[in-house]
């Protein structure tokens, strides 16, 4: 009972009424509503004078309770899961939503839906990591067009990671790059993470998944340049210029930009290195291509639905739109522009580079390592500089507006790309 006094007025109530004692007069006395006592009156002449006590809200039946056999079989699937035994498990996640494909891959009729598993799991104390957060900002981001397959891929790599071998330790990165619309990845392992290392991945990456109209990357040396003089081009951002591609930098110091290729980063090291032992380079090659086999065609993926795409398999939707995807030129290969010193020396090509900055207290920003001002009155704020390279010149926007432009003198020769150049 909530409250003694409401008890005994409902009882009052209720006399009166037995005494003939017409309803306004007993509004009056007790200082309820007509509702209130249309409520209790009709509860006194149903139930007697219990009906005047509080009743649970709980439901009286469980209807919707899933069978117990159903949650053991839940249980078990989940510790089969966690144990990687099988063929099936041994890349595949632990979460309800990999139970409940599971369960309809066995036959299981009237699998529950994925948040019911999620509860089971829940209650039996078998729910994984709290998910990373990402970045929040009050200020409007601009992000760029994902609608389809080949609008935007993000780059990122993972290491230095550290393999234990019978001759020793052997250190490595592993660069990846996602296609953000078709959720296809293209993974691969280097003992460096030197600008030929990632240039040699990109141009495997698009060989095996497209040439996007959009690349991005968040401010890694081997791709920036590391800022050494104002107005370089670094060795990647060529290679990008030269195949017609946009590429794009995000703000310093916030990688949840690249959040789905972030997120595949945390995937792979949970199933590649932290899950099977990789004494060298080629057993962890050997693995992750094994792991990028299930990924693409084993795994639904959760982003993607029969309906909306024709499959849930990344692999199986690249496959399907292959043709419709920009391609690398044939005969083009990284060895006709590597110098007798080893070195890489690619010319810079028609186009252009973003570089998405926040501005600071000062209201600059930084292109290149170096400051520019744009305004005070935008601390906080994103803008979009972007280096057109045929014009040599600096151009700063906010919402398609230019705010300022500053000249961006590049020596080299500007030559027209390979690729045309999609236009945005």
């Amino acid at each position: 009972m909530k409250n003694a006094n409401e008890h005994e007025e409902r009882h009052k109530a209720v006399e009166l009424y037995n005494e003939g004692i017409g309803f306004n007069e007993i509004l009056k006395r007790v200082q309820r509503t007509r509702g209130w006592l249309a409520k209790w009156l009709r509860r006194y002449k149903e139930q007697g004078v219990d009906g005047l006590r509080d009743q649970s809200r709980a439901p009286k039946k469980l209807w919707r309770k899933t069978p117990e056999r159903m949650v053991k079989k839940i249980l078990s699937i989940r510790d089969e899961l966690e144990a990687h035994k099988t063929r099936r498990s041994v890349f595949s996640g632990i979460g309800p939503e990999v139970i409940r494909w599971e369960l309809k891959q066995r036959g299981v009729k009237n699998a529950p839906s994925i948040p019911t598993i999620s509860r089971i799991l829940s209650k039996h104390g078998k729910t994984g990591k709290a998910k990373p957060k990402r970045n929040s900002s009050n200020q409007p981001y601009p992000y760029f067009r994902t609608q389809k397959m080949g609008d935007l891929h993000q780059t990122d790599l993972v290491g230095p990671r550290y393999l234990r071998g019978p001759k020793g330790v052997t250190r490595f990165y592993s660069f990846h790059t996602m296609d953000v619309a078709g959720h296809t990845v293209f993974a691969s392992q280097f003992s460096n993470k030197q600008t030929i290392s990632l240039c040699k991945h990109l141009v495997e990456t698009w060989r095996n998944i497209g040439i996007p109209e959009v690349s991005q990357m968040d401010n890694e040396m081997a791709a920036s340049g590391g800022g050494r003089y104002q107005y370089s081009i670094s060795q990647v951002i060529r290679l990008h210029l030269l195949l017609g591609i946009h590429m794009v930098f995000i703000p310093q110091g916030e990688p949840g930009r690249n959040a789905s290729v972030e997120s595949f980063n945390a995937l792979w090291q949970e199933r590649v290195p932290q899950r099977h032992k990789c004494p060298t380079m080629y057993s962890i090659r050997r693995t992750s291509r094994r792991f990028m086999q299930y990924y693409h065609y084993e795994k639904p993926h959760r982003g993607l639905t029969d309906k909306g795409h024709g499959t849930r398999f990344p692999g199986m939707l690249r496959d399907h739109l292959w043709k419709t995807l920009r391609h690398l030129p044939k005969e083009f290969s990284l060895d006709k522009y590597i110098g007798a010193n080893g070195h890489l020396k690619l010319p810079v090509s028609r186009g252009r580079i973003s570089f998405v900055r926040k501005v600071d207290s000062h209201g600059r920003i930084d292109v290149n390592s170096f400051p520019y001002f744009i305004r005070r009155k935008l601390e906080g704020q994103y803008v979009i500089a972007t280096i057109f390279t045929h014009r040599r010149k600096l151009v700063v926007k906010q919402d398609k507006d230019i705010i300022k432009s500053f000249p961006f003198p590049i020596k080299d020769k500007i030559v027209a790309p390979l690729l045309s150049y999609a236009n945005r």
